[in-house]
């Protein structure tokens, strides 16, 4: 069902939602503008996506850019070691299983905490504004029509 899809990629949203926010941040702390780093981070994620989902990690380098290649080459062997610590020190038991099951469970006040505090952070602010602008934007649709 499209629920399981959804529970099983828990770990993947939460690694892009992270990966997402950590580089608008450090785009900004190196003196790139909020809107710029808005663009290439939160902006771009959709693209990045759905070339991914097109053409294959392997083509994503030669499709998006040769910066976005640089980085891919750049990065990736220090974020792989990283993320592979973590995930070492990580309870992955939860990842595909059904929610409210046993202590896999969460609170709802502290789900509306949560999405306050995404909601909050610069990147989503700064894109508040931007997308405000973009009013020739089509209407995303949600569910079948």
């Amino acid at each position: 069902s499209e629920q399981e899809y959804f529970d099983n990629a828990i770990l993947m949203v939460a690694m892009i939602k992270a990966g997402v926010e950590l580089a608008f941040e450090e785009m900004v702390n190196a003196g790139m503008k909020p809107e710029s780093a808005y663009y290439e981070s939160l902006h771009e994620t959709p693209l990045i996506a759905n070339t991914i989902a097109r053409k294959k990690l392997y083509e994503m380098n030669r499709v998006i850019s040769d910066t976005a290649e640089y980085g891919c080459y750049l990065y990736t062997q220090a974020c792989v070691p990283l993320l592979k610590d973590f995930m070492a020190k990580t309870d992955t038991s939860v990842i595909g299983t059904k929610y409210n099951k046993g202590d896999n469970w969460v609170d709802n006040q502290r789900l509306l905490t949560v999405n306050a505090a995404i909601q909050s952070h610069p990147v989503e602010q700064v894109g508040s504004v931007l997308r405000g602008h973009m009013t020739a934007m089509k209407q995303i649709a949600v569910g079948a029509a």
